[in-house]
């Protein structure tokens, strides 16, 4: 039995253990209603029986005073239970934060779009109009440098073999089924499903003949160097960025979810690429993303301390924040893969990783409607277990100068330099960004400068400041 046919068998029995095994509960409609008005429910009812027939006018009008009051009481009684649920909210707990969370939250409908060649109203065709505005985001930025794309092609046909899974090694150490329990009690069952319906929930509440056939799968995995198609698919979920048209397609942002089976197993091989990583010191110091014991607060606290000891010196700061466009999306795959090939990847894991990145798919999903499956030409996974690690490597080569610090956590970066003569601090700035814009022009990284921030700082105000180019 191949992988794919046994990622197959392993989700359908899952599915079928669980259709199985779950009871559907009628969720209850009725609600509590206080004994007094019970009692003028009644009253109202029968004075309304009695309004029918006699058409008295009395009865009438004690029927209207009726309803009145039942509708007093009703609101006391809703204004009463709001109260009470209020007052057991704890922030300690978290109960609080929940409760906001919802109140907070709009519900968000999309409305029709446009469409490169029509209005888009039904869900499947918003769903198809926001796929093919998708396909072209995860694409290639249009830059070329053909020295470097000629060095990528050599290194890559040379080094990289065929993607199947026909081919075993026996070289890899076995994951035990106890690692994978580990990794299991640790899933949030809050989290969404991926495209195969399985719930975090679903797999931990599995039973161990369903852990020890997942061992056997990720291990299979291993050996054959080879990453299943169906964990490929990543399920899109749009949702509309603060304060854009809602009516445009491009306004949408991208939320994918992963099958949880594809993270589970993202665990193991994150494990062997770190070890790699770290072992043989890969990593440039700069960056801080991801990394055992380095959160952003360390590269914050390393961007402060630069400048306010310049201040002790009595030298200003020059510093640009540089925006990526796109950065994990337009991740250029060849140029990954030839870096890959360039830190001495172990062939084991450098095949799994090729096998990984090849052929990913997404759908995009309104409602109940999905779109057509659309190829990724470029980028790697969002949300998945290796990408920030991925693009870690990717960007590891950026250019550094010895007259600036380079400070980096993932995508975010920022450029500063110091020196008492602001002209100074703006040429080493400068310098730097040119070796940046013929670094990012080999690796097809584009800059948006829209969002690319320059900032001075010194003590004082300071009538001239010298021109960054950005």
């Amino acid at each position: 039995m191949d992988i794919e046919e046994a990622v197959c068998n392993f989700e359908k029995n899952l599915q079928e253990a669980h259709r199985f095994a779950t009871k559907i509960v009628k969720k209850s409609t009725s609600t509590y209603i206080h004994p007094n008005i019970k009692h003028l429910i009644k009253t109202r009812n029968k004075t309304k029986k009695d309004w029918q027939t006699l058409r008295n006018p009395s009865i009438k009008t004690e029927l209207n005073r009726i309803e009145k009051l039942i509708k007093k009481l009703e609101n006391e009684s809703r204004q009463k239970d709001k109260i009470e649920e209020l007052e057991t909210l704890d922030p300690e707990n978290g109960t609080l934060w929940a409760k906001a969370k919802i109140m907070r939250r709009k519900a968000q409908k999309i409305p029709a779009l446009k469409g490169e060649f029509k209005l888009a109203l039904s869900d499947p065709d918003k769903a198809e109009t926001i796929a093919l505005s998708l396909e072209k985001q995860f694409s290639l930025n249009n830059l070329s440098h053909s020295e470097t794309e000629e060095e990528v092609k050599v290194s890559t046909n040379k080094f990289s073999p065929p993607i199947n899974n026909n081919y075993q090694n026996d070289n890899i150490n076995s994951i035990q089924p106890s690692e994978v329990i580990k990794i299991i009690r640790k899933l949030n069952i809050k989290k969404a499903c991926g495209r195969d319906g399985i719930t975090n929930k679903m797999i931990k509440n599995n039973p161990c003949t369903m852990v020890f056939a997942l061992t056997e799968i990720i291990n299979n995995i291993f050996n054959f160097n080879y990453f299943p198609n169906a964990w490929k698919t990543a399920v899109v979920v749009p949702i509309l960025k603060p304060g854009k048209d809602p009516t445009i397609p491009d306004n949408y942002r991208p939320i994918s979810l992963l099958s949880t089976l594809s993270k589970i197993t993202e665990n193991f091989i994150l494990d062997k690429l770190n070890e790699h990583l770290i072992g043989n010191k890969i990593l440039c110091p700069e960056q801080f993303g991801f990394r055992k014991s380095l959160t952003t607060n360390h590269q914050l606290l390393r961007v402060v301390e630069y400048i306010t000891s310049g201040f002790d010196r009595g030298e200003c700061t020059a510093a640009v924040f540089l925006d990526i466009q796109k950065a994990f999306d337009r991740v250029w795959k060849q140029g990954l893969i030839h870096k890959l090939i360039m830190y001495k990847t172990p062939s084991n894991l450098f095949q799994l990783l090729n096998s990984y990145l090849d052929d990913r798919k997404f759908v995009v999903r309104i409602g109940n409607s999905s779109s057509e499956s659309k190829t990724m030409k470029a980028g790697i996974p969002q949300g998945g277990k290796i990408s920030p690690v991925l693009y870690s490597i990717y960007v590891n080569d950026i250019p550094t100068t010895h007259k600036t610090l380079l400070g980096m956590y993932a995508d975010d970066t920022a450029i500063l330099a110091r020196n008492k003569n602001l002209k100074y601090t703006a040429a080493a700035i400068n310098q730097h960004l040119e070796k940046l814009d013929d670094w990012f022009v080999k690796w097809k990284i584009a800059l948006n400068v829209s969002k690319t921030e320059a900032v001075y700082f010194a003590k004082g105000k300071k009538k001239h400041k010298p021109v960054i180019k950005i």
